[in-house]
C-alpha cells in the first residue's frame, strides 16, 4: 500500500478493493516503523484520522467517492488544522490547538483527503535546520523549510504533502529527497491559516511522487471541472538557462547536459539562452524584500522572546529591521519591472529548464542553496522540480521547469512530458 499513488487510492476505494481504514492502518504502521529514523512528523493525529476514515468509508459504502477520497496527507507545521497545535518549531507558540482549518486544509477535507498530522519545518519556515533526516542518507539534509513534508513523501510514508515556499522551501527539498515538488503561481490559493514568513513572497506548494499526482491534486484543489490533464500533442519548446548551469557543481552540470540531450533526442526543441537580467540582481531584490518583511513581522515577538529564536532566523530578523524603507520600495519597483521583462522572455517557449539546486543534498548543518529557486519565488512564476537521476554517491538530483506567471497547467503538461523521458528513481534505501 505504500506504493499507491494519489490517483489510485480513490479508484481502488470506488472499486471496493480497498477501504480508507485499511489504508490508514498500513500508513500508520509504516510511519511508526520508519519515523524513529526519519523524524518527519511533529504530530500524528491517529484518533482524528481514524474517525475521519470511518466517515469516509461510510460515504463510499453509500456510493460517494470524492476526488481525494482517503488519500493520506501531511501538513507542514506552519499550516493550521483544527484541533492540532501549530508549533512551527517555535516554543512561544505553545501547544494550543488551532481553532479552525487553514483554507487549503478545509479544501483538502472537502475533497476527501485524510489529514494525518503535522510534518517538521525549520523554525518558522526559515533556515535553522529541522530534525528530519534525508531518507537517502542520514547525514544529509532533506532541505528546508518543508523538510518533513518532502521526506515523508520520499520515504513512502504518505503519497501527498503540503509545504510552503518563501525562497526555495518546496522545490529544494523535493530535489534533495527525490520527489516531485510543485510551486504554483503566487496567489494560486489563499494563505489564510498559514503562518507567514514574508507576506509578498509566501507560496503554498505540493509534494508527491509523480507529476500526475501533483497535477491531479492541483486541479482538484483549484476546483477545475476537468480533473484530467491531456498530454501534449507535440514535444515542448524549452529554454535551457545556461546562467544557472555555470553556478552548479560539475557533476550537476554534467548531469543536466545529459538530461537536455535525452529530451532533445525525444523531440524537444531546446534553445540555450541567458536571462535578460543578472541572476545576482534578482537574488538581491528577493533578499531585501524577504528580510525587510521578516523584520517587520517579527519585531514585537523578537522583543518578547529573543532567546526562542534560532541563530539564523534571529540574525535575519535583526538585519531585516535595518533595511531602509527606500531600499525596500526600490526593490519592490524593480520586482514589478523585471517580472514584466521576464514574462516576455518566458513567453518565447513552453517552459525554461535549469537545475533545481546547485548540487545534491549537503550535510545537515544547512538546508541547502536557495539561489536556483528564489528567483522564481520573487517573480511568482510557477516552477516544478522533477527527480532526474542519482549522483555517483546515490543522492537524488532534480530538474527544474519554470513557466510564465499563471501558466501553471501548461507547465504541468510540459513536466508530464519530460517525466516520461527521465529515469524513474527507486525508493530510498530506508528500511
Amino acid at each position: 500500500m505504500a506504493q499507491l499513488s494519489v490517483r489510485e487510492i480513490p479508484a481502488r476505494i470506488r472499486q471496493r478493493d480497498l477501504s480508507v481504514h485499511e489504508l490508514l492502518q498500513a500508513t500508520i504502521e509504516r510511519i511508526e516503523r520508519t519515523d524513529p529514523f526519519l523524524q518527519a512528523w511533529v504530530e500524528l493525529d491517529r484518533e482524528g484520522a481514524l474517525r475521519e476514515a470511518e466517515r469516509l468509508d461510510h460515504l463510499a459504502e453509500r456510493g460517494t467517492v470524492l476526488p481525494l477520497h482517503g488519500v493520506p496527507v501531511g501538513l507542514k507545521d506552519v499550516i493550521d488544522a483544527a484541533g492540532l497545535p501549530t508549533r512551527a518549531g517555535f516554543a512561544p507558540l505553545g501547544d494550543r490547538p488551532a481553532q479552525a482549518d487553514a483554507a487549503i486544509v478545509a479544501r483538502l477535507r472537502e475533497l476527501g483527503a485524510l489529514v494525518l498530522g503535522k510534518t517538521h519545518t525549520t523554525q518558522l519556515a526559515f533556515a535553522d535546520p529541522a530534525p528530519t533526516r534525508n531518507p537517502w542518507a542520514a547525514e544529509r539534509t532533506p532541505g528546508g523549510s518543508s523538510s518533513g513534508s518532502a521526506a515523508a513523501v520520499a520515504a513512502r510514508q504518505i503519497p501527498l504533502a503540503v509545504g510552503t515556499q518563501t525562497a526555495g522551501s518546496v522545490l529544494r527539498p523535493a530535489a534533495y529527497c527525490g520527489v516531485v515538488g510543485f510551486k504554483p503561481s503566487l496567489g494560486w490559493f489563499p494563505l489564510e491559516g498559514v503562518i507567514p514568513l514574508a507576506w509578498t513572497l509566501d507560496h503554498l506548494g505540493l509534494f508527491a511522487r509523480s507529476v500526475e499526482d501533483v497535477a491531479y491534486t492541483y486541479v482538484a484543489l483549484c476546483a477545475h471541472q476537468r480533473l484530467e490533464l491531456p498530454l501534449l500533442s507535440e514535444p515542448p519548446r524549452l529554454l535551457f538557462l545556461v546562467d544557472f548551469l555555470e553556478l552548479t557543481e560539475p557533476e550537476v552540470a554534467e548531469h543536466l547536459q545529459d538530461v537536455v540531450r535525452r529530451l532533445r533526442e525525444a523531440g524537444a526543441r531546446i534553445e540555450e539562452r541567458r536571462l535578460p537580467v543578472d541572476v545576482q540582481l534578482l537574488l538581491a531584490i528577493h533578499h531585501v524584500i524577504m528580510l525587510a518583511e521578516m523584520g517587520a513581522l517579527h519585531q514585537q515577538t523578537l522583543e518578547q522572546h529573543p532567546d526562542a529564536y534560532g541563530p539564523r532566523l534571529r540574525a535575519a530578523v535583526e538585519v531585516g529591521q535595518l533595511v531602509p524603507a527606500g531600499a525596500l520600495l526600490h526593490a519592490r519597483r524593480l520586482r514589478r519591472r523585471l517580472a514584466a521583462l521576464l514574462d516576455d522572455f518566458l513567453a518565447r517557449a513552453d517552459a525554461a529548464i535549469l537545475p533545481t539546486a546547485s548540487g545534491p543534498a549537503p550535510d545537515r548543518s544547512t538546508t541547502g542553496d536557495r539561489r536556483f529557486q528564489a528567483v522564481w519565488t520573487l517573480l511568482g512564476t510557477p516552477a516544478i522540480s522533477l527527480p532526474s537521476g542519482l549522483t555517483r554517491d546515490g543522492l537524488p538530483l532534480g530538474l527544474q521547469l519554470v513557466a510564465r506567471y499563471g501558466h501553471d497547467r501548461r507547465l504541468l503538461h510540459v513536466a508530464a512530458w519530460c517525466e516520461r523521458i527521465l529515469p524513474s528513481l527507486p525508493p530510498p534505501p530506508l528500511t
